[in-house]
């Protein structure tokens, strides 16, 4: 997110939340595009680094079960940080299924 327009932040895990969220809302523009037929050049890995610039291929029904759930994110594999609350709830060769928990789920959920 653009140092801009980030809102103050009162812990990390807010921070890295805010992080995830900004390219989860990135990725959902390219699954529009997607849906109305145009290409998209693969969708960004939305892990809790901010300098990741990870690009992942997701077919249409990997898209819904990585947004089925407010708390779960796409990342390229080994991008998961097991001490920042998250867990990899599932393993494909090209990426990895994430999801927050605790603090970071709420504020996930609220930001979906």
């Amino acid at each position: 997110m653009p140092e801009s327009i980030q809102p103050p932040f009162s812990s990390h895990e807010e921070r890295i939340a805010y992080n995830e969220s900004w390219f989860r809302e990135l990725n959902k523009r390219k699954a529009e595009w997607m849906k109305s037929g145009r290409p998209a050049a693969g969708f960004r890995c939305e892990c809790w680094r901010m300098e990741c610039g990870d690009r992942i291929q997701l077919s249409g029904d990997e898209w819904k079960v990585v947004r089925s759930q407010p708390n779960r994110f796409a990342v390229a594999p080994g991008h998961a940080s097991p001490e920042l609350a998250e867990s990899v709830i599932q393993e494909y060769p090209h990426f990895w299924i994430v999801e927050k928990q605790g603090e970071a789920k709420e504020i996930a959920e609220k930001l979906a």
